[in-house]
């Protein structure tokens, strides 16, 4: 680093700062860049180091003004730029971190880095026509690189060129075989396409959660063996949604001669307590337990050989309490035709991006006569229902809809008072196809495998109609055509 003579930086502690940083003593380094900038606080260097000590410790809204500070000193410092743009990014800035990664492409066209974290930007702004193209650029100076064919890869998905995804998520794992992310997205993309038979071994690479290392001494992987006798604990720790569909594998599996316990989250027991005759549910792994096997909830399908033509669906295979569906019948009534609404997913899951319906889209079908909106939604969204288009009304059914430890015990009583269940795709829409409930699912263009392509129904759940977007983004159309399939089940008169 150049020391200007005019700086009144002492350059002894400089390099000192500089010397412990290079070996990782990141505090130590912030501790005294922060004392050199309080003598020179136009210290280009100063700012910029202690920009990126604090970066790299993980503090990227500080190294972001740190960095803006050392950028107003030297605007045209590409490696500053480059540094703000990673610290706006993890404070999840993606607009402004796109901006300075922009930038430091005007100096520096060909910088691979910066191309492929431009295109990382563009992906998580939705702007996957661009991101594709950035992906390319950096492809052109780097053909094998791994994950620059991973990211282009998922942007081709998002614009449905799944050959050309397949493609690229072909080359990246041809070039590194380990690359499981890699194996994990192109099984969901085949899955997608169904190819059940080919998506499900690249799907068993996906992310191992921590419970799962706590399990390896407990039990072997069951990988098909004969369990007629044998125990089998099945292990879950994803969304709510993934539970309640796949524990319709449990009761299948038991009814084989196997004793079968779940070992997953405890709210959902009460919901599955129509499944305990052949299931032993668990919190948490009983000490000095043994079990012969283990397998993970979402091994099962693949576990089971599941094909398109032999998806299980025993609907309904959960079942709401009585005590319970009288309270909710008494609470709304039965005068109009009661539609049950759900528009928002948890914002904090990367995978519910594009998922959620804005709630003024369900406006065509509030303005249907004799239609009452009935919200199931919790915690997320609900700001919503203070900002309704003019003459639309969405009713609560009370502040105490699923308020206790049992999660959708109430929302799957009160699902037996409505003619219908309408929802984006969340855990909601589970629970109504399970119980075999009327629902529509309005889905994004590219939706999760699960919904697979081109069709209206789902072997999932029958009872389930799929309303899919013609257009990225076009939710206006999925709930015209909603509103017109509703209109032809009121009565007429």
């Amino acid at each position: 680093m150049r020391i200007s003579p005019e700086s009144i930086v002492d350059t002894q502690e400089l390099q000192r700062a500089l010397a412990l940083h290079r070996q990782g003593q990141l505090q130590q380094a912030e501790s005294i860049y922060r004392k050199l900038a309080q003598m020179d606080a136009r210290h280009f260097g100063v700012a910029h180091m202690l920009g990126l000590a604090l970066l790299q410790q993980g503090k990227a809204v500080d190294a972001a003004q740190q960095l803006q500070h050392a950028l107003s000193l030297n605007p045209d410092s590409a490696e500053a730029l480059g540094h703000l743009g990673d610290a706006l990014k993890s404070a999840g800035q993606s607009d402004a971190a796109l901006l300075a990664y922009q930038a430091k492409l005007r100096q520096r066209p060909d910088d691979l880095e910066t191309l492929f974290q431009c295109g990382l930007a563009l992906h998580s702004l939705h702007r996957y026509e661009e991101a594709v193209a950035c992906h390319e650029a950096a492809l052109r100076l780097r053909p094998d690189g791994p994950r620059i064919l991973f990211s282009c890869a998922n942007a081709l998905v998002e614009l449905g060129r799944f050959d050309e995804a397949i493609a690229r998520f072909d080359r990246c794992i041809e070039v590194q075989p380990d690359f499981d992310g890699a194996r994990r997205n192109r099984g969901i993309l085949k899955l997608l396409l169904g190819d059940l038979a080919g998506g499900w071994p690249d799907y068993e690479h996906r992310r191992p959660k921590p419970a799962d290392r706590e399990i390896k001494p407990v039990a072997p992987d069951w990988m098909g063996e004969d369990l007629r006798g044998r125990s089998l604990l099945v292990s879950d720790a994803t969304g709510l949604g993934d539970a309640i569909q796949f524990i319709r594998y449990l009761p299948i599996i038991a009814a084989g001669g196997a004793r079968v316990s779940f070992l997953g989250n405890r709210r959902l027991f009460r919901l599955f307590r129509p499944l305990a005759s052949s299931i032993e549910f668990l919190s948490e792994l009983p000490a000095d337990r043994q079990f012969d096997f283990h397998c993970k909830l979402l091994s099962l399908p693949a576990l089971c050989g599941t094909r398109m033509d032999t998806i299980p669906a025993p609907i309904p295979y959960l079942q709401a309490e009585p005590d319970r569906v009288d309270k909710w019948a008494a609470r709304i009534g039965d005068h109009g035709f009661r539609i049950g609404i759900s528009w928002k997913g948890n914002p904090s899951r990367t995978i519910d991006a594009g998922r959620s319906v804005p709630l003024s889209e369900f406006a065509p079908i509030a303005r249907l006569p004799g239609v009452r909106l009935i919200s199931l939604q919790k915690r997320y969204g609900l700001e919503q229902l203070q900002a309704l288009p003019e003459g639309m009304q969405v009713e609560s059914p009370g502040d105490d809809l699923d308020e206790g430890e049992d999660a959708f015990v109430d929302s799957a009583a009160l699902m037996q008072s409505l003619d219908l269940v309408i929802s984006s795709d969340t855990s909601t829409l589970h629970v109504a196809g399970a119980l075999g409930r009327p629902a529509y699912l309005a889905l994004k263009i590219v939706p999760e495998w699960r919904w697979f392509l081109n069709r209206e129904d789902t072997a999932w759940y029958p009872s389930v109609r799929l309303f899919r977007q013609p257009r990225r983004d076009d939710w206006r159309s999925v709930f015209e055509n909603m509103a017109a399939a509703i209109a032809q089940k009121l009565p007429t008169g």
